[in-house]
Formats: structure tokens, C-alpha cells, sequence
């Protein structure tokens, strides 16, 4: 994923000159070294100069929206993985975070009903629903 990041880095800076391209593949390598090491604050202040260097940089706003999700914040996790969604819409890691997310949140959602009450007309297909959602997390 790397070398593909910042390879698609340097295809869209073709009009930069040589050594920005140079130094943006050095920071995309940076971020990703970052991250994977657990450097989230660092690797999130790389990505976000990637993406404002090249607001179509699909893997820094998959990574930007990871971080997102990582630190509670769902609202900029989804509008970044929509943005990547929408930049390259045959991504499967965009289509897979965004889809996830969205069950992650009815998850949520259907708990917080199921506990209103015992006596919630539609508690039990709830709960047949966070069953399944459950088991289908556990694979």
C-alpha cells in the first residue's frame, strides 16, 4: 500500500516541481511508517499535509478517517471515508470502512432502543438484529 500511495501521490502532483513531489513521497512513506508504529497524532498532522498538498489523495483521507474513528469522532470518520468513496468510487477499503462504520452505528443505535424499555414494540427483532450484527462481527 505503500508504494501504491505514494505513487498515486506523485501521478497527481505532475505539475509540482521534482523535489515536492520528492519530499510529498517522503512524508506519505513518513505518515505511513507513523501509523503503524502507533505515532497517530504525528502520522494525522502528515496526513492532513498530504491531503492539503493533494485533496485527492484517497489513502490519506482513508488514514485521516481511521484516525477519526479511532479518537470517537464518527462524523469526521464517515465524511472522510465518503470523500474517499466519492474520489475513487471502486475502492474497497473506502466502500469496506464506510460500511462498517454504518453498522457500527446501527449497532449502537439498536442497543440504546433495546434498553428503553423491556416492553418496546419492536424490542424483540431488535434483538434478533444486534444477534446476528454480533455474529457477523465475530467472523
Amino acid at each position: 500500500m505503500l508504494l501504491l500511495s505514494a505513487l498515486a501521490l506523485l501521478a497527481s502532483c505532475s505539475s509540482s516541481p521534482n523535489r515536492e513531489r520528492v519530499q510529498l513521497m517522503q512524508l506519505a512513506r513518513q505518515a505511513d511508517l507513523n501509523y503503524q508504529s502507533g505515532k497517530f497524532d504525528v502520522a494525522r498532522q502528515q496526513y492532513e499535509r498530504l491531503v492539503a498538498a493533494n485533496p485527492r489523495f484517497v489513502p490519506g483521507h482513508l488514514r485521516l478517517g481511521a484516525l477519526a474513528y479511532r479518537k470517537g469522532d464518527v462524523s469526521s470518520a464517515r465524511e472522510r471515508f465518503e470523500i474517499a468513496t466519492r474520489l475513487d468510487p471502486r475502492n474497497e477499503q473506502a466502500k469496506y470502512n464506510l460500511a462498517m462504520l454504518h453498522l457500527n452505528e446501527a449497532s449502537r443505535l439498536l442497543n440504546d432502543y433495546a434498553k428503553l424499555t423491556a416492553k418496546a414494540t419492536h424490542r424483540q427483532d431488535v434483538l434478533v438484529l444486534l444477534s446476528h450484527l454480533k455474529e457477523f462481527g465475530e467472523k
